[in-house]
């Protein structure tokens, strides 16, 4: 039988924030991290951006054995197909629940989400390598299966020009310095699941089990831990050396997908949104969804070009007058504006907070 469990009040909270204006599958795509344009716009409109792809193995029967659970609990009460608000009983709820079990306040998940499997890959990995060339052991079975990964291993550990000792006490250094300084997370909860000379790390699932959590709260806790790790080491990155080059290859400015950071480019480049719809065979539209996704993610993106300051000003006085975050009922507001155009301001920052 289901309980309250931490992945059950998150969706509520979920539920809650975007207050009946979504259906339940736009939570688990944002669960899932799916790179759409209405996902990643839902994360920031509705502030949920920490959540961003941090069940990505959620599956749509598991939410809708949640969402059956919190219905019959009375916690959220359907008002159409798919769709629910969160009773005042559920509001209560949760608001109680993470009082006592609080979400971490690093939890970061579009801004770390791309990062952190692949920092926690190589770090473990080198952990255990590393441990075991300081021990002086070679038969051992490597965590990590993948042969790229051992490539960049190797490479990591030929550039380092270091002795074994150094490299092992220097990596623990580092990793001390970064995690003491942690106020509301258990460093432990990372080091239970690393592996080195003569320790095997534990799963999640043991780990849980050992502090006596729900697995879904040591999860955002382990997660939380990671990125707090890649904020703190991605900005004192003299003070990390070797924590630090274990994302310098995939570090970027900005978190926007791929294909949006192809459409900056060339924008950039002083292409229009109609040659860089034609050079890269996408629609129009697609290209918009890009300049979206870039005006969310970049403060200093000038829309003006694509809405101009007076269209942006009914906008804005728009969306500060409706409740709902739905264009259409923008649009009955600002009939000369499109959905593109007010999309772009919401983006912007136009949305209350």
């Amino acid at each position: 039988m289901m309980k309250n469990s931490f992945l059950s009040m998150i969706i509520l909270y979920c539920l809650h924030k975007i207050n009946g204006e979504r259906t339940i599958y736009s939570i688990l795509h944002l669960l899932n991290g799916k790179k759409s344009s209405q996902t990643i716009q839902d994360a920031h409109f509705f502030h949920l951006t920490s959540f961003f792809s941090t069940f990505p193995l959620l599956k749509r029967v598991e939410l809708e054995m949640h969402i059956d659970f919190l219905n019959k609990q009375g916690f959220i009460s359907q008002y159409e197909e798919q769709s629910y608000y969160v009773t005042p009983v559920g509001v209560k709820r949760h608001r109680e629940y993470f009082k006592s079990n609080p979400i971490p306040a690093n939890l970061n998940g579009w801004r770390n989400h791309n990062l952190a499997a692949v920092f926690w890959e190589r770090l473990s990995l080198a952990v255990q390598v590393i441990s075991q060339l300081k021990n002086h052991n070679s038969k051992y079975l490597p965590i990590q299966k993948s042969k790229e990964l051992h490539q960049w291993l190797k490479d990591y550990l030929y550039k380092r020009k270091l002795s074994k000792d150094e490299l092992a006490d220097q990596l623990y250094d580092e990793l001390v310095e970064c995690l003491e300084t942690m106020d509301d997370l258990d460093p432990s909860i990372l080091v239970k699941r690393l592996t080195g000379y003569q320790i095997i790390g534990l799963t999640e699932s043991q780990a849980a089990d050992q502090f006596d959590m729900d697995v879904d709260a040591f999860h955002i806790q382990f997660l939380s831990i990671l990125h707090y790790m890649l904020e703190r080491v991605g900005t004192n990155q003299r003070d990390f050396p070797l924590l630090s080059y274990m994302i310098e290859d995939k570090k970027r400015d900005a978190p926007l997908t791929d294909s949006s950071h192809r459409t900056l480019n060339l924008l950039q480049s002083g292409y229009t949104l109609d040659e860089i719809a034609h050079m890269r065979n996408l629609k129009k539209n697609t290209i918009e969804d890009h300049l979206v996704e870039i005006a969310l993610n970049i403060p200093y993106f000038d829309v003006s070009a694509f809405v101009n300051l007076d269209k942006q000003q009914k906008i804005k006085k728009a969306i500060n007058s409706v409740t709902s975050k739905q264009l259409k009922h923008i649009r009955e507001l600002v009939p000369d504006a499109d959905y593109f155009e007010i999309r772009l301001v919401l983006a912007q920052g136009g949305e209350k907070k």
